[in-house]
């Protein structure tokens, strides 16, 4: 099964206000798409990891130099970081709407 991660929403980064809460706009943007088409949630295993790094799920995975989210794992081990990749793979392969 392929597996995405997304970064969890409302954390914190002591290196600009350790005060303010953040969340990742590619992140939001493929919880977005997981809303569109619930489907998706029984097709992948989605984890959500914490902001602070190391991120142990996804270096066990694919190295600590790739532990940037969003991040698809595929099933051969590959792995796609980019939002529109994502998003591609996604609608060739899970039969989801293109962007548009």
């Amino acid at each position: 099964m392929e597996k995405l991660f997304l970064l969890k929403p409302d954390f914190q980064d002591i290196n600009r206000n350790a005060d303010a809460k953040y969340f990742c706009p590619p992140c939001a943007l493929i919880e977005g798409v997981l809303s569109f088409y619930p489907q998706l949630r029984n097709q992948l295993e989605v984890t959500y990891v914490d902001f602070v790094r190391p991120r142990p799920a996804i270096i066990a995975l694919i190295g600590e130099e790739n532990q940037g989210c969003p991040v698809l794992i595929l099933e051969d081990g590959s792995f796609l970081n980019e939002t529109d990749e994502i998003i591609q793979h996604l609608t060739k392969n899970h039969q989801i709407g293109q962007a548009h």
